[in-house]
């Protein structure tokens, strides 16, 4: 499936609590699963803005610290708009959550309001939380205190979107 990146944002927090980032994509090809949004290497850290992998070999082989050929479909939910709301705000709810939370939180209202200009409440989600899948999908070492990922597509469009949010 051919992707362009028409738009990329990626916004970091002054102190390093944590980032966000936005990648827009246009579509030339009508079939929207997930397996072939994978395939189409809509995952990939050159995709990152300016953050770069320096500890791993080929940073084209990962997205974060997810290893892009173990990775499979069944590793994401498949959400609604509101499920999505309610996946993260459950997320938050971890008691392992320190000064990042906040940075967290409001990083993940700025994105969210992109989505706004595309039809949020019609999407579809592709939910993956590195917390959530086996740990031999991840890089060694997994250097991200969280990562949170999300594909996002609307069915009769041409634009997929992703957000990212972590914690290196």
């Amino acid at each position: 499936m051919p992707l362009k990146l028409i738009e990329n944002i990626w916004k970091s927090n002054e102190n390093g609590l944590g980032f966000y980032l936005i990648n827009i994509f246009q579509k030339f090809d009508t079939d929207l699963s997930l397996k072939n949004l994978l395939q189409s290497n809509i995952l990939n850290d050159t995709q990152f803005g300016d953050y770069k992998l320096e500890s791993i070999p080929d940073p084209t082989k990962v997205y974060g610290s997810i290893i892009l050929d173990k990775i499979e479909v069944s590793d994401f939910k498949i959400l609604d708009f509101q499920e999505l709301r309610d996946e993260i705000s459950e997320y938050w709810k971890d008691d392992n959550w320190g000064a990042d939370l906040p940075i967290f939180k409001e990083n993940f209202e700025i994105a969210i309001k992109k989505l706004y200009e595309y039809s949020e409440n019609k999407r579809t989600y592709y939910y993956i939380n590195i917390e959530k899948i086996n740990p031999e999908k991840l890089a060694k070492p997994n250097f991200f205190t969280y990562l949170i990922s999300i594909i996002s597509t609307l069915e009769n469009s041409d634009k997929i979107i992703t957000l990212t949010f972590g914690l290196d």
